[in-house]
C-alpha cells in the first residue's frame, strides 16, 4: 500500500480488488484514458465496448487505430500514477475486436477476480 494519504472521495471500505466499485477511481481512470493524447490521432472519443464497467474490468472501444510504443509508454504511466495513488494494480491489454473488423480494444483489468476469456 503507498504511504501517502488517501485521494479524495476515497472511501475506507475501498476493495482494490474491485476497484471499479469505487466511481471516484473509475472516473479518474476514465478521464485520464478520455484525454490521453495518442500519438497519431490525438484524444479518442470513449466508447464502452460489452457494457458498462463490473467492479472488476471494462473494455473500451478504439475504433480503427494504430498503437505506437510511446503510447504505451503514456498509458502504462496512466495506471503506474494511479496504482501508486490507490494502492491497485490496475492492468491493460490491447486486442482486437472479434465483432468489428480492424477495431481495437483497450481491456482494463483491476483485479485478479476478473473473468479470463479464451476462445
Amino acid at each position: 500500500m503507498p504511504s501517502r494519504a488517501s485521494p479524495p472521495g476515497r472511501r475506507r471500505s475501498f476493495d482494490p480488488l474491485e476497484p471499479f466499485a469505487d466511481k471516484t477511481l473509475l472516473k479518474e481512470l476514465v478521464d485520464a484514458l478520455g484525454s490521453f493524447r495518442w500519438k497519431l490521432y490525438g484524444p479518442i472519443p470513449l466508447r464502452f465496448h460489452r457494457g458498462r464497467p463490473t467492479k472488476y474490468e471494462f473494455d473500451l472501444n478504439l475504433g480503427v487505430v494504430h498503437v505506437t510504443e510511446q503510447d504505451f509508454k503514456g498509458l502504462s504511466d496512466i495506471f503506474h500514477r494511479l496504482n501508486e495513488a490507490w494502492g491497485t494494480r490496475m492492468t491493460f491489454c490491447i486486442y482486437p475486436s472479434k465483432d468489428r473488423a480492424r477495431e481495437m480494444i483497450l481491456n482494463v483489468r483491476g483485479s485478479p477476480r476478473a473473468p479470463s476469456e479464451i476462445d
